[in-house]
């Protein structure tokens, strides 16, 4: 296990293995894309005659949604899901160029197989294999339900793509892999992880991502959709330490507490609209993810 990074200047490098003009996914800081609901939510909302704040206000939360990069669809992603003659769950996904038109759409969502999904595109002249030849990406299947059995969600076949780009980190470090669950996506899950990006980063091995239905129909994944949330860390060893503080200490941190919402409170002219949150004054570290 390593104990330090020595490592002064941290740089995460997404490298290209695709034509970058036929690339299905591409990467971008997380604190350039944020939820829908996110930014139509005001700071300050009323509460029965009481000025509330939202969670847009809160500190903790405007870090999560600015931590490390985001991976989203350049194109449009149709997934198929339901069952095969045999009874197991299936769940089958196809990268769609932006050129496939509404009424093809709308008519893939009525289809209720593989068999008379690909009897339909191929009477489109988009066929699964054109469609993958034009979009330069391929699927690479899922995982069988049966290997969560027991889960909420062993009834559904996961399905994963490999993404266009290696993911390399400096040595000393890894990445976790989450789902981006605050944009609130209906359709589907990110499964989660940590790889080792600084070892672990040749051709085919770190760009897999596996998602799982929520659904049991079909659905699109949007174009520009965050599919997983990367954020770079170092490998420190950890040791767990539980401690129980006397009375005598317990009542001090309860008294420093006091002490510092009375120093925030008694300012002249307080406005807490244009005071930053006092967690963000006295105690928040910075975060760059450029």
């Amino acid at each position: 296990m390593d104990s330090k990074c020595p490592i002064k200047e941290m740089e995460i490098k997404f490298q290209c293995v695709m034509d970058t003009e036929n690339s299905l996914f591409e990467p971008v800081p997380a604190k350039k894309v944020k939820p829908e609901w996110y930014k139509n939510l005001p700071v300050y909302v009323d509460n029965f005659g009481v000025e509330n704040e939202t969670i847009k206000k809160c500190p903790a939360m405007q870090d999560w949604l600015s931590m490390g990069y985001l991976i989203r669809n350049r194109h449009t992603i149709f997934v198929w899901t339901g069952h095969v003659d045999s009874g197991e769950p299936t769940s089958i996904a196809i990268p769609l160029q932006d050129s496939i038109t509404k009424e093809q759409i709308k008519k893939l969502k009525t289809l209720d197989s593989p068999q008379k999904i690909d009897k339909y595109l191929k009477s489109q002249k988009l066929t699964i294999n054109e469609l993958l030849k034009l979009s330069k990406n391929q699927p690479i299947g899922g995982h069988p339900a049966v290997q969560t059995q027991g889960s909420s969600w062993d009834n559904r076949m996961s399905f994963k793509f490999k993404i266009d780009f290696l993911i390399k980190t400096p040595k000393g470090t890894s990445c976790y892999y989450l789902d981006p669950f605050l944009f609130d996506n209906p359709f589907f899950r990110t499964w989660q992880g940590i790889i080792d990006t600084d070892e672990f980063n040749q051709l085919t091995t770190n760009n897999m991502l596996i998602f799982y239905p929520k659904v049991d129909e079909s659905f699109f994944i949007k174009k520009g959709t965050p599919l997983v949330q990367i954020v770079p860390f170092v490998r420190n060893p950890w040791k767990m330490n539980i401690e129980y503080l006397s009375h005598e200490e317990i009542a001090k941190a309860w008294a420093d507490d006091e002490d510092t919402m009375m120093d925030l409170n008694n300012r002249d002219a307080y406005d807490k609209r244009k005071v930053k949150p006092m967690y963000r004054q006295r105690w928040s570290g910075r975060k760059e993810y450029s």
